[in-house]
């Protein structure tokens, strides 16, 4: 039996070798030549970079390290100081302790300082800082900048998005470039196109607003007055 197992793993790893594929690799530098194995291999298992390790295949399996780069993305665990794979796509677990940054993100992403998705993102984020274009799911942020469409819940000392915003944000500062969907809930609201729901703040702010402000001051074009103390309204729709 052991014999057996022994013939299928030698065979297994000779079908992975050919396939510029390897199970473990350990990178000290790179780019140079202190990597091993020497060859920028796909890797399906372990990674270590001690401190750094920049591999042009993909990873599918775990990452440990300081600075981890990969050209092809990652698909399982990745915990270093830095994750660099912005022309490639990340899908399972980020932990950062300074930044994360990605193309796109489909996961759990947590970084101490900044999480940078280019494109799309989906899942849960934390960070001090998140940067992104779309995002999807449940996100906390000290400053958070969507330049695509936001869907879903997010807590942050302020959050800025640049497109569509669509579900509930608690923050200190929201404001949302065009339509806004949802609930806002902060000291100050603002919504610069259109919006529907609720807006809760010291300072509720819209442009056009269908639905209702409860703060010391809402200001809405459409509501029942332009400016009104405590509540302003609108359910013309």
């Amino acid at each position: 039996m052991k014999k057996l197992i022994a013939a299928a793993f030698l065979i297994l790893s000779a079908s992975v070798a050919s396939a510029d594929a390897t199970w473990c690799q350990l990178s000290f530098y790179s780019p140079g030549d202190l990597m091993l194995p020497w060859a920028r291999s796909d890797v399906y298992g372990l990674r270590v970079d001690l401190p750094y390790g920049n591999n042009k295949g993909k990873l599918v399996g775990v990452d440990f390290g300081v600075v981890g780069v990969l050209s092809e993305g990652m698909t399982g665990l990745q915990v270093t100081g830095f994750n660099l794979s912005d022309l490639a796509s990340v899908k399972g677990v980020q932990l950062g302790a300074i930044a994360n940054r990605d193309r796109d993100f489909h996961g759990v992403q947590f970084s101490g300082i900044l999480n940078w998705n280019e494109d799309e993102s989906a899942g849960v984020q934390i960070g001090t800082v998140n940067y992104g274009g779309e995002f999807t799911g449940l996100q906390f942020g000290g400053v958070s900048w969507m330049a695509g469409a936001f869907t879903g819940v997010t807590f942050d000392g302020a959050l800025t998005t640049r497109n569509n915003f669509t579900g509930w944000s608690l923050a200190g500062f929201n404001y949302g470039l065009k339509d806004v969907s949802g609930a806002q809930m902060g000291c100050v609201n603002v919504a610069a196109e259109t919006s529907t729901g609720l807006q809760l703040g010291l300072i509720n702010f819209a442009k056009h607003h269908d639905g209702l402000q409860l703060g010391l001051v809402n200001i809405n074009s459409s509501g029942f007055l332009p400016c009104f103390v405590g509540i302003n309204f609108n359910f013309s729709r």
